[in-house]
C-alpha cells in the first residue's frame, strides 16, 4: 500500500504439486488507486490468476500463468480529455509466461554467473489488446574480493490493434532500478500526473567494497550507478519527454533471517525538471 493505492492479495503456492516437481500457484487480488482529488481519476481492479513453474531443462525455468481481471475506471471534470475517453468498465483475460536461464553460483550474495529473464503477456480478452514484453540480463564477476554486477532491462507495452494502452497498464521504472528518484515520479506528465510510458529501459552497475565488509559475512557494502528512461505516450505524443535519468550512490545489503534488506543513499546526476528526487531508500529484497 502507498499513499494512493490500496492493494490486497491472497496467494497459495504448492512447490511440488502432485509430486510432479512443478509448482502450482494461485492468487486472488484487488486494488484501488485513487487519484480523483489530484488528477481526476480512480481505477479499481479485482481478479484472479493461476499458473505453474518448473525446470524445463538444466537451469532453464518455464512459468506459464493465466489471469482474468475486472477493472473500473472513473473520472471527474478535472481529468484530461484523453483519460475521460478511457472511462468505463473492462474485462481482461491474459496468458503470460516467463523463461529464466539461471547460471548464478547462488541466489544471495552471488559472486559469479548470470541471470537471463524474458517475460511476455498476451491478451485474450481485452479492449486495448495490450501486448507486454520484458527482457533483463544480469551478470556477476568476481576479481579477488570485489564482486561487480551489471544489469540491463528493457520493457514495452503496446496495443496490437493500435488502441491506446489504458493508464493502469502503463509502465514505470521500479524504485530498485532507479535510486535517487521517487518511485513512479519520473517520465511523461499529463495534467500534473506521472502517467508512465509505453517503454522503459534501465542499466544498473555496482561493485562491492571488501574493505568495509571483510569481517561481516552478512553485510555487503557497495557503490552503484543507476540509469533509466521512461518514454512513449501513445495517446498523445506531445506529452513524451524522453530523457535519461541517472544517479550514483552508496548501498548496504544486509542478509537477515527474514530475507535481504537494502539501504541506499543516492545523488541524481541527470534528470528532468519535473522529476521528483529522494536521497535515502530502504528496500526489502536485493538491490536490483
Amino acid at each position: 500500500m502507498d499513499e494512493e493505492t490500496i492493494r490486497g492479495k491472497f496467494a497459495v503456492v504448492n512447490p511440488n504439486w502432485n509430486y510432479s516437481d512443478r509448482a502450482l500457484i494461485a492468487s486472488v487480488e484487488s486494488s484501488v488507486t485513487d487519484r480523483m482529488g489530484d488528477y481526476g481519476y480512480e481505477t479499481s481492479q479485482t481478479g484472479f490468476s493461476f499458473g505453474s513453474n518448473w525446470e524445463q531443462y538444466d537451469d532453464l525455468y518455464f512459468s506459464p500463468k493465466f489471469s482474468m481481471f475486472h477493472e473500473k475506471l472513473d473520472t471527474n471534470q478535472s481529468a484530461s480529455d484523453k483519460l475521460k475517453k478511457q472511462e468505463g468498465e473492462y474485462l481482461d483475460a491474459d496468458f503470460a509466461y516467463g523463461l529464466v536461464l539461471d547460471k548464478r553460483d547462488r541466489r544471495y550474495q552471488t559472486s559469479d554467473g548470470f541471470l537471463s529473464r524474458f517475460n511476455q503477456r498476451v491478451p485474450f480478452i481485452s479492449e486495448d489488446h495490450a501486448l507486454y514484453n520484458s527482457y533483463e540480463y544480469t551478470t556477476f564477476n568476481q576479481i579477488k574480493e570485489v564482486v561487480t554486477k551489471l544489469s540491463i532491462q528493457a520493457r514495452a507495452i503496446n496495443s496490437i490493434t493500435d488502441e491506446d494502452v489504458r493508464v493502469s497498464k502503463r509502465l514505470y521504472v521500479s524504485g530498485k532500478r532507479l535510486r535517487g528518484f521517487e518511485p513512479g515520479k519520473v517520465g511523461p506528465i499529463d495534467g500534473g500526473d506521472f502517467i508512465g510510458g509505453n517503454y522503459t529501459t534501465a542499466i544498473n552497475a555496482a561493485t562491492t567494497l571488501p574493505e568495509f565488509g571483510a569481517n561481516l559475512e552478512n553485510l555487503d557494502f557497495q557503490i552503484f550507478l543507476d540509469a533509466a528512461n521512461v518514454f512513449g505516450v501513445d495517446y498523445d505524443s506531445s506529452l513524451d519527454s524522453s530523457k535519461l535519468r541517472s544517479s550514483v550512490g552508496f548501498g548496504v545489503d544486509w542478509f537477515t533471517v527474514i530475507g535481504p534488506l537494502n539501504f541506499s543513499i543516492a545523488q541524481p546526476i541527470t534528470k528532468a525538471d519535473t522529476d521528483k528526487t529522494e536521497s535515502f531508500r530502504f528496500n526489502i529484497g536485493t538491490t536490483f
